[in-house]
């Protein structure tokens, strides 16, 4: 055991009961949330050839993953990842992809948070379905972050010019999945998908953790 949870022993982000590992949430919440938000259908996102999700970007779900994001808690990959790797594994028959990417974040949210959430869940994911894991995008310069950008065409633009492709890297004819944490207004994941097929990608499926309801606006 840390010294750390010696003096502060880890408990469910949901609940606050004490957890007797080092994990996220306590048996009855993370039964609770595979039961009551998951989804078996995933969002259409524009350009994609097919779209899965694990969850629904609601309530108890939606604090967990704001909670764990920006208060350093990187047991939400490990649980969070578990979810996506299900989710893939149930999509291998129909996708047959050859790798698995993810969209890219910017230099200071990974300084400040000390990980990429998409790009951990791309490696849960790879490492359950034995498909290699590829960073194939980047952050440009020119981008902004949409956490505050509430108008749907504003998002679209500002991502179309925040995302470009890691050079050298060779997608032609390849099945790619591109994972991220949340869909929401799909205009992070068009633009990624659009940036997978200018590279060559001849089928591109969307894959995320969670995702916002069909008539949720976020």
């Amino acid at each position: 055991m840390k010294l750390f949870d010696l003096f502060f022993p880890p408990r469910c982000v949901l609940c606050h009961a004490g957890l007797t590992g080092s994990g996220l949430l306590c048996p009855a919440c993370a039964q609770e949330v595979r039961e009551r938000y998951r989804t078996d259908q995933g969002k259409p996102v524009e350009g994609a050839s097919d779209s899965a999700a694990a969850l629904l970007y609601l309530d108890k779900v939606r604090r967990v993953l704001i909670d764990c994001k920006y208060h350093d808690k990187p047991a939400l990959g490990k649980w969070g990842g578990g979810l996506v790797a299900a989710s893939l594994l149930r999509k291998l028959p129909d996708w047959q992809p050859d790798l698995i990417t993810y969209a890219p974040t910017t230099l200071g949210h990974w300084w400040k948070r000390g990980f990429n959430l998409a790009h951990v869940l791309a490696k849960h994911a790879a490492a359950r379905s034995g498909l290699p894991c590829v960073r194939t995008m980047r952050r440009s310069w020119f981008g902004k972050s949409q956490l505050r950008m509430k108008d749907a065409a504003a998002r679209r633009q500002n991502a179309n010019r925040t995302y470009a492709p890691i050079r050298g890297c060779d997608l032609i004819g390849k099945r790619v999945v591109l994972v991220d944490d949340v869909l929401a207004t799909g205009s992070t994941a068009a633009s990624c998908v659009d940036i997978l097929r200018q590279m060559g990608a001849s089928e591109v499926f969307f894959l995320c953790l969670a995702q916002t309801p069909t008539s949720a606006k976020k």
